[in-house]
């Protein structure tokens, strides 16, 4: 590892809040507090999931095996909300997500109900814009 990447924060979504934090290299095998919601947390296990979820979905990670970005969705809020406001009813924001299952239950309950479903994903599409919704991964959507 180079001397820059050594130097180099990383940054990590607390457990608790989801914000997103900066933690030094030096304190990664330590325990750190959250600055937004002061809740405990150890680096190492989030940067280890990160790599190993990483890995699995083919992102670049750097010499020591981490993950090279922020952890921040490839998915847009903005799509992700469009979707789910013009056609939430048939689950499509879901899809976008990647959750399929909860999608397709969308899509049934829509044709079940005659179209009285839709309003779930109407609200959730609203979510979606207002930032609350994350994709499949747990990651927060890109802005």
């Amino acid at each position: 590892m180079s001397d820059t990447n050594r130097q180099r924060p990383w940054i990590i979504p607390c457990s608790k809040c989801s914000q997103s934090m900066s933690v030094a290299i030096e304190h990664v095998n330590l325990v750190v507090t959250c600055p937004h919601c002061a809740q405990s947390l150890e680096p190492w296990r989030i940067l280890s999931e990160a790599r190993r979820r990483e890995n699995a979905r083919g992102f670049d990670v750097d010499s020591a095996g981490y993950p090279t970005h922020s952890m921040i969705s490839s998915r847009n809020k903005v799509i992700a909300g469009l979707l789910g406001i013009f056609l939430g009813g048939l689950g499509a924001h879901r899809f976008y997500l990647g959750y399929f299952g909860i999608g397709m239950l969308q899509l049934i309950l829509s044709f079940a109900t005659c179209g009285i479903a839709t309003f779930w994903g109407f609200i959730e599409g609203i979510l979606c814009l207002a930032g609350q919704m994350r994709d499949v991964d747990g990651l927060p959507l890109s802005d």
